[in-house]
């Protein structure tokens, strides 16, 4: 059996390209903190102009003007839950990282409690090379690795994270590297073997093949199946069932006619009765 997309077959299938954030981050936090800066002081400044253009109307119409705008004072989120946002971050680990690699570090920060460190896509076997065998940090275990699509990246459509656990010390790091369509990474296999199954996760997800390992073969999804089911711009609109509001639906009354519209007649072949 093929698992074939055909839209022909299903024209109500339509495929919508997701508006995607930049990739989380300290630059990312600071621009967007920037621009909503910015933003707000326009809005200001746009009040005050509107003010002055209303007052000079009513002094020419001799009539009293109006009142001038005031700014809002900022809210005090003492008693607010606080969002953890990225920061700067002088853990020993960055600063030893950073004079392993050099230029190879992009962006190094922390958020959550959590160090990440994003390396150039090229580096990534040096990074996770001296994560390993430095004396310094000894990151012995590869606990995780993701990835995630971004199709709205500039310069990038995909980020991997690497999520190393240094047992000895208690401690957890995350490499991160933003890779072009096509780019293949080189397998942590060589450093981790742990990274076996991953990868072929990751692949078999997204579509990122991973230089010089062992098996890169799909570990989810069926040989022939067609596309990567966590891309964006991968189809996930059923047969008929996305048309309906679940919450209307508790009963299952209106998924049933919309899988017996679809072609789900096996369904039918022992209807329900009242015991």
């Amino acid at each position: 059996m093929s698992y074939v997309y055909d839209p022909k077959s299903a024209p109500n299938r339509k495929i919508e390209m997701p508006r995607t954030a930049p990739v989380p981050g300290l630059a990312a936090y600071a621009a967007d903190m920037k621009a909503t800066a910015a933003a707000e002081e326009a809005k200001w400044q746009k009040l005050c102009a509107d003010y002055e253009t209303a007052k000079a109307k009513a002094e020419s119409e001799g009539k009293e003007p109006p009142k001038p705008p005031v700014r809002a004072a900022s809210k005090s989120d003492a008693y607010e839950m606080q969002w953890p946002v990225p920061k700067e971050s002088q853990d020993q680990d960055l600063r030893r990282l950073r004079e392993l690699l050099g230029g190879h570090v992009e962006e190094s920060f922390e958020q959550a409690g959590e160090i990440v460190c994003q390396v150039k896509k090229e580096a990534i076997l040096d990074a996770l090379t001296h994560c390993h065998q430095d004396a310094a940090l000894r990151y012995e275990m590869l606990s995780d690795m993701t990835a995630t699509h971004y199709p709205a990246g500039l310069g990038f459509a995909f980020s991997v994270v690497y999520h190393l656990t240094s047992v000895r010390r208690c401690k957890r790091l995350r490499l991160r590297i933003l890779i072009p369509e096509k780019f293949e990474p080189e397998s942590a296999t060589q450093i981790y073997p742990a990274a076996n199954w991953p990868e072929r996760e990751v692949y078999d997800m997204l579509g990122i093949r991973f230089k010089k390992h062992p098996d890169m073969t799909r570990i989810l999804c069926p040989e022939d199946w067609e596309g990567y089911p966590l891309r964006k711009e991968y189809p996930v609109v059923g047969l008929g069932q996305r048309e309906i509001n679940y919450r209307e639906d508790r009963s299952g009354i209106l998924q049933r006619k919309a899988m017996e519209a679809a072609g789900h007649f096996e369904i039918n072949a022992k209807p329900l009765k009242a015991e």
